[in-house]
């Protein structure tokens, strides 16, 4: 057989030596894999061959792109799943497969649904999903204006549509691929220098915003935000990386592209901030990463300018988003 060589995005070179399908439990040790490669054709020597190792990996026969998470999630998005054929864990129970893909992701999950009508079921199935909800969930529904039909179609919900809690001074949602919490905290919860003076900010009302008042900075020369939250509305053992989402009025003099000292936790670093756009019509910019351990904390975040004379305005502060890091 003729091998091919591919080039990876580490630099090194691969070839594939062929596939196997793993059909025995997790702790299978029955079966043993070999594999072989030689070349006895040609009689003269060879040299400048360097070999890291030899790569065992998922058969990428879906992909890895997020899509394939929306193109298998049923009705919920009036989709029909993709069926590749029978599986080996057709033999199992249903309930037992979905207690098994609760170990995983809902990513994961929805994938799992593409391989066989029976993985598809127990995909869907509300004892699965039930797992990866928050556990007050229960408490977060009457806020829907209506009924689902299951928890994989309440799950998502929780993904699209974030919801107020805390007497609405957060907003909360899911991390769509892992099922993981996000935490919006509207710029009322944090300590801002000279809010309360209205020739300095104005507290605004505008339907764009997810939160009641948000706040508007008309003209200070002194730029300070403090504030802070307890880790627990967080998912343990995730790195977050936390924004500050905003607008901005007539290119916000005296602010624009200028330096900021930015914190997160108890660390703080003067970088400029690289404002990016969003898909809700905000724009975004990152002040800093921390890895939540456990829920036990009291994270801090802070945003000052003091540095230059110059007098501020033209800030729309929408609040400030706690999302797990990319990686």
């Amino acid at each position: 057989m003729k091998l091919k060589l591919e080039k990876r995005e580490d630099g090194w070179v691969e070839v594939k030596f062929g596939e196997f399908l793993k059909d025995g439990g997790f702790m299978d040790d029955r079966d043993e894999i070999r594999f072989h490669i030689t070349e006895i054709k040609y009689t003269y020597w060879k040299y400048s061959f360097i070999i890291q190792g030899t790569e065992f990996r998922l058969v990428q026969n879906l992909g890895s792109d997020f899509h394939v998470m929306e193109a298998t999630m049923g009705q919920s998005h009036g989709r029909e799943s993709i069926i590749s054929g029978p599986s080996p864990f057709d033999s199992l129970p249903v309930d037992c497969i979905s207690s098994i893909i609760s170990f995983t992701s809902p990513r994961d999950a929805c994938n799992a649904a593409s391989v066989s009508k029976t993985l598809e079921s127990a995909a869907k199935s509300d004892s699965l999903w039930e797992k990866f909800l928050p556990s007050e969930y229960t408490s977060l529904v009457p806020q829907y204006s209506r009924v689902f039909s299951s928890k994989k179609e309440l799950y998502f919900a929780l993904c699209d549509e974030p919801l107020l809690i805390e007497d609405g001074k957060k907003s909360f949602w899911l991390e769509k691929a892992s099922g993981k919490r996000c935490i919006m905290i509207s710029p009322k919860e944090v300590s801002i220098t000279w809010g309360s003076s209205p020739e300095h900010w104005q507290w605004i009302s505008i339907p764009e915003s997810r939160f009641e008042k948000i706040a508007e900075l008309i003209d200070v020369c002194w730029f300070e935000i403090r504030g802070g939250m307890h880790t627990r509305y967080l998912t343990p053992g995730t790195r977050y990386s936390v924004y500050i989402v905003f607008n901005t009025k007539n290119g916000c003099p005296g602010l624009g592209d200028l330096p900021v000292d930015a914190g997160v936790g108890l660390v703080g670093q003067e970088s400029p901030q690289k404002p990016e756009a969003r898909d809700d019509g905000w724009m975004e910019a990152e002040l800093g990463q921390f890895y939540n351990d456990s829920c036990c904390d009291d994270i801090s975040l802070s945003v000052v300018k003091t540095n230059t004379p110059d007098w501020k305005s033209g800030l729309i502060i929408q609040g400030f988003e706690f999302r797990p890091a990319k990686t």
